[in-house]
């Protein structure tokens, strides 16, 4: 086998450019070449092209110490978009998203735990369509689809290994929704999903892990390192089958204590149905539940404390292991109850956590809430777009600036992307 050639450095710097923009823009050309360490010339060429290409902008001046004030980048926000879509038992909801964060365009569908997965296809792939043709906006200018999907996913393989939401979604692939919209699309976790839009549009400068913890129908959890790209390796963990009690309330996966049998939208729901009463309208709902502890009610609020309790020594462990860290507390039952609920899990992290961990660990509701699954699927095209070979996201054979010269390998620099028709590789 031959050797290979390791590419010129210069090859990185395109990345380096829109990442740094993203988390610290707007920025200037020379605020880049010295954060960056980057040759002025190398960053003027690569500006160039990336505002040909309609990724980048100059969005205004900075201030000035006594010259010509700079001209500012940014990412271009308002001209770029993503279609989000997360599948659910509840039902299948999409977005046009744009790079703002702005919902320009919404879908729903019907699914249910046993839909099969070619039904699952087939409504993303027509709730996509419509989100598409709802809002009027180039087609070029919309960069990949992300799907969320409560599954294993393998994100190279761009693969739902298992699904225990979905059973049939055992070794899902989403090639021909890629084919049919002629746009690369990424499945992902939902839990990941979540982590990685408050990641990309609540905290860009967050430079500790976050841990996100999802706290719906079941519980789960996924941490992003700051640091990780597309396609490598990640951690991300079921968190809600960590024991709490090994004597206490029988879980879904079989053992005994897990925070999903304490925490989990269906375990408070049973809790209410067999102590609180709703008024003669039906099973207390979660909202009811808040609502009844709000006015004073006594056993409404042991349920929260409850919750509180149990999450708040899952989060103290979690915390005792990655601090410092930003923990993030979503899904359902974090947006039905909010600072009720996290405010009672941050007392007793504080309880429970070593004191000296402290100061490095912050405990904050999603700022997302129910639109962060679409954000995270936005963020995740968004990931994928900033690292591929191509600044445009084609497969189009490699794009020298003036100062790189020949063509670039660029399978050497890259770990293999989803593939699609148009999508990077």
């Amino acid at each position: 086998m031959a050797n290979r050639v390791r590419p010129p450095a210069q090859v990185f710097d395109r990345t380096a450019i829109l990442e740094h923009i993203h988390s610290s823009g707007p920025v200037s050309r020379a605020d880049l070449a010295r954060d960056l360490g980057m040759r002025p010339s190398s960053v003027t060429d690569w500006v160039r092209l990336l505002i040909a290409k309609g990724i980048l902008a100059e969005v205004g001046q900075g201030g000035s110490n006594g010259g010509r004030p700079p001209v500012l980048l940014d990412v271009d926000r308002a001209n770029n978009y993503t279609v989000g879509v997360t599948a659910e038992p509840r039902g299948l909801l999409a977005a046009l998203v744009r790079w703002d964060g702005s919902v320009l365009a919404r879908a729903q569908r019907q699914l249910s735990a046993s839909s099969e997965s070619a039904a699952l296809q087939r409504e993303a792939l027509s709730a996509a369509e419509e989100v598409l043709a709802a809002a009027d906006v180039p087609r070029g200018r919309v960069r990949g689809v992300g799907v969320g999907l409560s599954a294993l996913v393998d994100p190279v393989a761009n693969e739902a290994i298992f699904s225990s939401t979905f059973t049939s979604a055992r070794n899902l692939r989403l090639d021909a929704m890629a084919e049919r919209l002629a746009l690369p699309v990424y499945l992902e976790d939902i839990a990941y999903l979540m982590a990685l839009g408050e990641r990309w549009f609540v905290y860009p400068n967050e430079q500790r892990p976050l841990v996100f913890l999802l706290i719906a129908s079941g519980a789960c959890g996924a941490v992003i390192e700051p640091w990780a790209s597309p396609g490598a390796s990640r951690f991300a963990a079921e968190f809600g089958h960590m024991v709490l009690d090994v004597n206490g309330p029988l879980c879904g996966c079989g053992k005994r204590g897990c925070l999903e049998a304490f925490v989990s939208e269906p375990a408070i729901l049973a809790t209410a149905a067999r102590l609180l009463s709703a008024g003669g309208n039906g099973p207390a709902t979660l909202a009811d539940i808040v609502a009844l502890a709000k006015a004073g009610n006594p056993v409404a609020e042991r349920i929260i404390a409850s919750v509180a309790q149990h999450l708040g020594v899952a989060t103290a462990n979690l915390a005792n292991v990655f601090a410092p860290a930003l923990i993030v507390l979503g899904g359902a039952v974090i947006d039905a109850w909010g600072e009720q609920l996290v405010g009672g899990v941050r007392a007793v992290v504080k309880e429970h956590l070593i004191e000296y961990l402290l100061p490095g660990v912050d405990i904050v509701g999603s700022k997302l809430g129910p639109d962060a699954p679409l954000m995270g699927s936005a963020a995740r095209v968004m990931q994928a777009f900033f690292a591929a070979p191509q600044a445009d996201g084609t497969r189009a054979q490699s794009e020298a600036v003036p100062s790189l010269g020949a063509a670039l390998d660029v399978a050497y620099l890259h770990r293999p992307l989803p593939v699609s028709p148009t999508g990077p590789g």
